[in-house]
């Protein structure tokens, strides 16, 4: 397993919307995301991740395993908004060791939104933060989905 983060500049754009359609596919099972009948594609701004804050494709050994997307509330404030695996790559740590590159990547204080209604979810982001924070977080529910969102300082 060799696992690298390529940030995606602007001529990569359309690769990067193609995995954030399958991303929202997936996560529409656990809440409402809006999506165009005429153009068939779930609705996401993604232009900001060309500007202020970051958009990486997520390789193994070369090959796009998925993508992540954070956002930089300045000040030393990050929030990972999204994280995709796809399928054939999951249950082989690839998750796990993207968030690890990232934190140690961007020291500060971070927000993570879970995926709401989302057992897997919940479980995947509680061994991780547990386990790169030594159990040394905040964890709320949030909203009417009762999103779990973690917080914690890795400065």
């Amino acid at each position: 397993m060799n696992i690298e983060l390529i940030k995606v500049n602007s001529n990569k754009k359309e690769l990067l919307e193609n995995l954030l359609q399958l991303y929202l596919h997936d996560i529409s099972y656990y809440f409402p995301i809006e999506f165009d009948n005429n153009t068939c594609k779930y609705k996401y701004n993604l232009s900001s991740y060309f500007n202020n804050n970051y958009a990486y494709f997520i390789t193994n050994n070369n090959e796009i395993a998925g993508f992540i997307l954070i956002d930089d509330n300045s000040n030393n404030n990050y929030e990972i908004s999204e994280i995709f695996i796809l399928n054939n790559y999951k249950n082989k740590d690839i998750g796990k060791e993207t968030i690890y590159k990232i934190f140690n990547k961007y020291k500060g204080n971070w927000t993570i939104k879970a995926v709401p209604n989302s057992n897997i979810a919940e479980s995947f982001w509680d061994k991780v933060i547990y386990n790169y924070t030594n159990n040394n977080y905040k964890k709320l529910l949030t909203g009417k989905y009762n999103r779990p969102e973690y917080y914690f300082n890795n400065k």
